[in-house]
């Protein structure tokens, strides 16, 4: 509404002709959507440290900026608006800031990052349509803790049916960068196998749970001695669980 606003407090010719050429000479310059680019992608903190996020738009939004927390399963919240001013109720905790010519590039800062800061962070620019997001920032905050991993067998009904899908667990992890991998009788990787897997799912406890499928042929996995699945992450010491396949029933 405010660029249109702006129109509308331009076109003040009575000649229609006119009047349609700045209507064109506005959508023209309208055209080129502005791109929000944000870093970095995630981050890992614990509570008490200082978080900064940045937003660089690839044209000037003339402070028209606004930065948004949203949780699993919950609305975006709006923190910080026109790059500078904090939403009511907001605590102090959270500011913004704008820079360059014209107005290119922010900042959101937390001071003093709570656990009740996690989740994912956008920037929002309000000068022109389409009024578009950067691309995300993940933002985790607590202690780091290695995940449990379970790995399940193949069912019966899956093998008499050509294949063999086993399936590792990891729950109740932090950071939400953990990533999980598998070894065939100490290999990591072939031409035949398949293997899937899932982003860290946020818990109502601030954990993160993950899983991984390996699905193999069947007369490959009738050959097999184990298989292990392996979790690892930047910080901390990897872990690993292991299946023999004596210990299944075929």
């Amino acid at each position: 509404m405010i660029g249109f606003g702006r129109l509308a407090m331009s076109i003040s010719c009575d000649n229609l002709t006119n009047q349609l050429s700045l209507l064109l000479f506005y959508f023209s310059e309208s055209a080129a959507d502005i791109i929000l680019t944000q870093s970095p992608k995630s981050q890992s903190v614990s509570p008490g440290e200082v978080v900064t996020i940045s937003c660089t738009a690839s044209s000037g939004t003339s402070n028209y900026l606004h930065w948004y927390l949203q949780k699993p399963g919950e609305a975006p919240k709006l923190l910080v608006y026109d790059a500078t001013t904090r939403q009511s109720g907001i605590p102090g905790r959270f500011s913004g800031s704008g820079s360059g010519s014209p107005y290119t590039h922010y900042t959101l800062t937390i001071s003093g990052v709570q656990a009740e800061d996690a989740g994912d962070y956008y920037c929002q620019q309000g000068l022109s349509t389409p009024f578009t997001f950067g691309g995300g920032t993940r933002l985790d905050v607590g202690s780091d803790v290695r995940p449990t991993l379970t790995v399940l067998p193949p069912s019966s009904v899956e093998l008499q049916q050509g294949k063999a899908t086993l399936m590792c667990l990891a729950n109740k992890g932090f950071p939400s960068d953990w990533k999980l991998s598998w070894k065939v009788d100490g290999s990591s990787s072939s031409g035949t196998w398949e293997v899937t897997g899932s982003p860290g799912v946020l818990e109502k406890d601030d954990h993160y749970s993950w899983s991984s499928t390996l699905t193999l042929p069947v007369d490959q996995w009738k050959k097999v001695g184990s298989v292990t699945c392996e979790a690892t992450q930047g910080s901390q010491s990897p872990l690993s669980e292991t299946l023999r396949r004596d210990q299944c029933s075929d």
